[in-house]
């Protein structure tokens, strides 16, 4: 495990994980939404990637996981 992901007291793939379980959300966005979690968790914290550059590739999932698209 990257140390970039093990900032927080709860690591992304067990939010993750979780996430997964929710019966609401549709099956075919869960991939999205889980690593829109894991960008915004890591946020500041990966060695070379500025926060910005983590929170505008969560927000691209984000977008992905409402329209099915990537933004432009």
């Amino acid at each position: 495990m990257n140390d970039h992901y093990k900032k927080t007291r709860v690591e992304a793939i067990d939010l993750i994980e979780e996430i997964s379980k929710r019966e609401a959300l549709p099956r075919g966005i869960v991939f999205a939404v889980g690593n829109a979690l894991k960008y915004i968790l890591r946020a500041g914290e990966k060695e070379g990637e500025s926060w910005q550059s983590d929170l505008g590739k969560a927000e691209n999932y984000l977008h992905r996981a409402l329209t099915g698209e990537w933004k432009q």
